[in-house]
C-alpha cells in the first residue's frame, strides 16, 4: 500500500481576514498488484487444443501430440488402456489397477500396477500403441509420485524406483526384454532428468542430494532448516517455511545460483515435477484461484487457466480437466509452442 500524502500541499492567505487556509489533497488510491498476463499476452502463436471427452470417465495420462493422447478409459465393469479408438490393454477394476505412462521416438512403455500391491509388469508398444507386449513381471513394488520420470525411457531402457526393505533401488531393463538390473540407494530416492535419482524425503527440511547413476557420484544441494528442497539436475524447487506452512515458493540452480522468487505463500506448485521442459513450472495461485506458468528463462508468471481441475505433464505436454463427468474437457498445451513464438 502506498501511504497516504499527509504533508501540507498549499497555503492560501485569506487577505481580508489574514486567515491561513490548509489545503490537504485527496487520499492518493492504494497501489495495485500489477496484472498477470494471460499466456497469449506473452506467447501470441501459443495454442491450447480442447478435446471433448464423451462415454465413460477418461484420464490423459501421456500425449503423443496435441490432438492424440494416451489414457485411461474406467467403467463399471473394466478398465481400458487406450490409445483413442485402440484398446492396449483391458482388467478388471477388483485390484485397482494403475497405469504410468511413458513415452519415446520409437515406443509407448507403461508399468500395469496392481494399487494394493504396487507390483505389476511392464510393457511396451509401438511409439501409437501398436503391437503390446510384456517386457518384465520383475517390477517389486514400485515407488509412485505422480511425476513424469516415475517411468523413464532411455538409451532402449526402460528404469522405475522400487522399494527394498528401509531403501530403494533403480530397477532398469532393455525394451526388448531380458534380465532387470538393480541399484541400490540407501534411503528414499525418485527418479529424475535421467541419469540422476533425487532425495525423495521432501517432507523433510534442509539439504537435498542427488545421485548419478552413471558413476554414484554424488551433489549435496544446500537448503536451511526452514526449507524444503526438491531437485532436478537444472532446477530446484525451495518452499520457505513458516509456523502457518510457506512463506513463500523459491526456485535456483542445484548449485544455489539464479535463486528467483516465484511467489508468495499463495502458490504452490500444480504437481510434483520441479519444472518440465527443464525451463517451465506450472504453479497454482490460491489467492486467485488461476493455474498459472512461471518461465525461468524470462522471470516472468502467465496465467494458464482459471477453471482447472487435475493438472498433469508428460515430455513437452501440460493438460488439466475443465467441467464434471457430463461435460469433461482435458485443455492441452504443448510447451515447445511458446519457445517457438518468444
Amino acid at each position: 500500500m502506498i501511504p497516504r500524502d499527509c504533508t501540507r500541499t498549499g497555503l492560501a492567505l485569506a487577505a481580508l481576514a489574514a486567515v491561513v487556509v490548509m489545503v490537504l489533497p485527496a487520499p492518493a488510491p492504494e497501489a495495485k498488484a500489477p496484472a498477470v498476463p494471460s499466456l497469449t499476452d506473452l506467447w501470441p502463436d501459443a495454442r491450447i487444443a480442447a478435446n471433448a471427452v464423451t462415454g465413460a470417465p477418461y484420464t490423459p495420462l501421456a500425449f503423443l501430440d496435441s490432438g492424440t493422447s494416451a489414457g485411461v478409459r474406467q467403467a463399471d465393469d473394466v478398465v481400458r488402456l487406450v490409445v483413442g479408438d485402440r484398446v492396449l490393454r483391458e482388467v478388471p477394476p477388483s485390484g485397482s489397477p494403475r497405469f504410468v505412462l511413458a513415452t519415446s521416438p520409437d515406443a509407448l512403455v507403461w508399468l500395469e500396477l496392481s494399487d494394493i500391491t504396487g507390483t505389476g509388469t511392464l510393457w511396451r508398444a509401438g511409439p501409437h500403441g501398436e503391437d503390446p507386449v510384456p517386457v518384465t513381471a520383475d517390477t517389486g513394488r514400485v515407488v509412485l509420485l505422480d511425476s513424469q520420470y516415475d517411468l523413464v525411457v532411455h538409451d532402449g531402457q526402460a528404469s522405475w524406483v522400487a522399494v527394498r526393505g528401509d531403501a530403494t533401488e533403480v530397477r532398469t531393463v532393455a525394451l526388448s526384454g531380458g534380465p532387470v538390473t538393480r541399484t541400490p540407494l540407501p534411503g528414499d530416492y525418485a527418479l529424475t532428468a535421467w541419469p540422476f535419482a533425487t532425495a525423495a524425503a521432501v517432507e523433510q527440511a534442509g539439504p537435498s542430494e542427488l545421485v548419478d547413476l552413471r558413476d554414484g557420484r554424488r551433489t549435496k544441494v544446500d537448503g536451511q532448516s526452514v526449507e524444503l528442497v526438491d531437485c532436478t539436475p537444472s532446477w530446484c524447487r525451495v518452499h520457505v517455511l513458516r509456523q502457518s506452512g510457506t512463506a513463500r515458493l523459491d526456485l535456483m540452480r542445484p548449485d544455489g545460483s539464479e535463486r528467483r522468487r516465484v511467489g508468495g505463500k499463495g502458490i504452490r506448485p500444480a504437481f510434483g515435477d520441479v519444472v518440465v521442459l527443464d525451463r517451465y513450472a506450472v504453479v497454482v495461485d490460491d489467492d486467485r484461484g488461476v493455474l498459472a506458468l512461471y518461465d525461468t528463462a524470462t522471470g516472468r508468471l502467465a496465467d494458464l487457466a482459471a477453471e482447472f481441475g487435475t493438472v498433469l505433464a508428460r515430455g513437452p505436454f501440460v493438460w488439466w480437466s475443465a467441467g464434471g463427468n457430463d461435460a469433461l474437457t482435458w485443455r492441452v498445451l504443448d510447451l515447445r509452442t511458446l519457445e517457438t513464438s518468444a
